[in-house]
């Protein structure tokens, strides 16, 4: 193996490898061995195909499988004899691909800056008051009752009110043609904006059961979905069937629905809940204010890969939230990619809280257990309901487990930030300058 590295920049680095036609021959010859044993060729006995046969059926395949193990071998061969460590996968490009002559290609990477992390030990940052009002439990009270809500069939009622829910079918029509990816049949929807995309809710409000309404709406040019953009759309709805929702009452009866004995128990799990969700939003806000000071005070060059990997993770993060309103993927994507210039900014804001946070980690010594991994992935396969097969599954894979335990380590290090920042606060007996 010959190995060449060029510095493109003070992180980047470009790594070319070419290998030796022994080391090839050498892959090649043990991968057709294990074909030879694996599969059976017409005409001969298992393990006795000869060599240039199984080169004339499998050779495409062959070749494709030993060129991706050699460059994953190789890359980190090279990268471990020259001490060298990726802030995020090298980008591969071939360049000679031709076995019977050699095997080359570059390896392009990003180093991870070294940084030693200053002036943060001293910071302070009081410990945030939590108080909840009555009013915030008979809201987290009547939060719940919707929660356990039922549907009752209306009857006696022929048309369609406000709020109510409705089994109904519907399509929007172009100049009395149907439009591609409108029609929706026999589906329970509630009538409210809230809940309904396209101005649904008003064409269903005052429709009667069994009568096919018909009401035309205008959407601009630029409106989010494609299909009825800058169209005059009649949509053609018929209502099947009125419900109307039923809260139950709030007394111990429902409490024991919930676990507990009685409504005063059941008033102050919702508290406890809330005091809670407001402790963690109040410790977040503190670690974001530690994290800011800290970042003002160790400046770090990004890593380009790494600001990259980032950002299409945050596109990726917001693409999800449209599709789950609905959205096909492709549309969600060009949503998230819509500002291109705020993403690049939290991205680097991202990148740079990620290697200021493992960095302390490191000083601090701050280490996650396998068994600390393992408890956390089966508390999220225990609360991922139907779910959580995919979820168990994901898990098995070490790259997954490794960016938990990354994860993982990231959070020790923060609550310890703010732990420590907390308890200098209150020994001082002072607000920070400036959290």
């Amino acid at each position: 193996m010959n190995v060449n590295i060029e510095n493109t920049s003070e992180l980047r680095r470009k790594m070319t490898i070419e290998l030796e036609l022994e080391e090839i021959n050498r892959e090649l010859d043990k991968t057709y061995n294990e074909l030879r044993r694996g599969v059976q060729v017409k005409g001969f006995r298992p393990g006795r195909a000869p060599r240039n046969m199984l080169e004339r059926m499998f050779g495409d395949q062959v070749r494709t499988d030993v060129i991706q193990k050699l460059i994953k071998e190789y890359t980190g061969k090279a990268l471990e004899e020259h001490e060298l460590k990726p802030v995020v996968e090298p980008e591969i490009v071939t360049e000679e691909t031709d076995l019977k002559k050699s095997l080359r290609f570059s390896a392009v990477f990003d180093l991870k800056p070294e940084l030693t992390v200053k002036d943060y030990q001293d910071l302070k940052v009081p410990k945030a008051s939590i108080e909840v009002t009555e009013q915030e439990v008979d809201a987290e009270l009547e939060r719940i009752r919707q929660r356990h809500a039922s549907l009752k069939k209306v009857e006696g009622r022929n048309t369609v009110q406000s709020d109510d829910f409705v089994l109904a079918e519907f399509e929007g029509y172009e100049d009395g043609k149907p439009i591609p990816g409108t029609k929706v049949d026999d589906r329970l929807v509630n009538v409210s904006k809230q809940t309904l995309a396209h101005g649904l809710d008003e064409v269903l409000a005052g429709a009667e059961v069994g009568v096919e309404t018909r009401k035309v709406r205008n959407y601009p040019a630029d409106y989010s979905e494609k299909e009825i953009a800058g169209k005059s759309v009649e949509w053609r709805s018929t209502v099947k069937e009125i419900y109307t929702r039923v809260l139950p009452d709030l007394d111990d009866e429902f409490a024991k629905d919930n676990g507990v004995e009685n409504l005063a128990e059941l008033r102050a799990q919702a508290r406890k809940a809330l005091e809670e969700h407001a402790r963690e939003e109040a410790d977040g806000r503190a670690r974001q204010g530690l994290l800011d000071l800290i970042m003002e005070r160790n400046p770090v060059e990004l890593p380009e890969s790494l600001v990259a990997r980032e950002q299409r993770s945050l596109e990726n993060e917001i693409a999800s939230i449209y599709e789950a309103g609905g959205a096909p993927h492709e549309e969600a994507l060009a949503k998230a990619r819509e500002n291109p210039e705020d993403l690049h900014g939290r991205a680097e804001k991202r990148a740079r809280i990620g290697l200021i946070v493992d960095a302390i980690a490191d000083q601090e010594k701050v280490e996650v257990s396998d068994d600390e991994v393992a408890d956390r992935i089966a508390q999220m396969v225990t609360r991922s309901g139907r779910q959580r097969d995919r979820m168990a599954e994901f898990y098995r894979q070490e790259e997954n487990r490794a960016g938990l335990k990354q994860s993982m380590r990231r959070e020790k290090a923060l609550d310890l930030l703010l732990s420590r920042a907390q308890t200098e606060a209150e020994t001082a007996g002072e607000a920070p300058a400036n959290p």
